[in-house]
């Protein structure tokens, strides 16, 4: 009876330590926060609330790195594109683009290692009004977030998924605006500065 009740209480004392050390798996954390000012590396918070350095090159899905993308972003009724480089820091460099011309912008990307899932953050800086008016000339930033999935198309890499971005009168709460396409054009992008570079020599 003795050795019975002594096996009971260990067992109960056994599955009370399990349940007490077993971690908490927490939610997805915003990729937003890894955005710094200069846009240089920083670190990004990847799912199940792991933290690691945006300068890690590793990656067993879609290699998406040092490649030109066209990204396509669609907001209710308004639509731009913007030539942009993934580089292999994660850091984003930005090209031409037929949307409102930004006085500053930086971004970064992230993709969970094992996975074809994509994050990226871009803040950009505008500018307007005018000197020597009544309203003056003023600066406002807007940051956005880019969740989606990377897919093989062919030989291009193709990347879609929504926009969030901070909730104007609750900025702990994200809320989706729009979606967004990136398509692989570094082939593309190769082959017209080749033709280019033909016609000029």
């Amino acid at each position: 009876m003795v050795n019975s009740l002594i096996l009971f209480v260990t067992t109960i004392v056994t599955i009370v330590t399990i349940v007490t050390i077993s971690p908490t798996v927490s939610g997805f954390g915003t990729a937003v926060s890894f955005l710094n000012s200069k846009g240089h590396t920083g670190t990004c918070i990847t799912s199940g609330g792991r933290r690691r350095s945006s300068s890690s090159t590793s990656l067993f899905g879609i290699r998406c790195e040092d490649k030109t993308y066209q990204l396509e972003e669609m907001e209710d009724k308004d639509t731009c594109t913007t030539e942009v480089l993934l580089r292999a820091d994660r850091n984003i460099q930005f090209g031409d683009t037929d949307g409102p011309i930004p006085a500053d912008v930086i971004g970064k990307w992230e993709v969970d290692e094992g996975t074809d899932n994509y994050r990226m953050a871009i803040r950009r800086k505008f500018v307007t009004g005018q000197d020597n008016t009544d309203m003056g000339e003023f600066t406002f930033e807007v940051e956005k977030l880019y969740v989606g999935e990377m897919t093989m198309v062919g030989e291009s890499v193709a990347i879609t998924g929504k926009i969030m971005a901070k909730d104007e009168f609750n900025p702990a709460i994200e809320r989706e605006v729009g979606y967004f396409n990136m398509i692989d054009g570094t082939d593309d992008r190769i082959s017209y500065a080749e033709r280019a570079e033909k016609l000029t020599s």
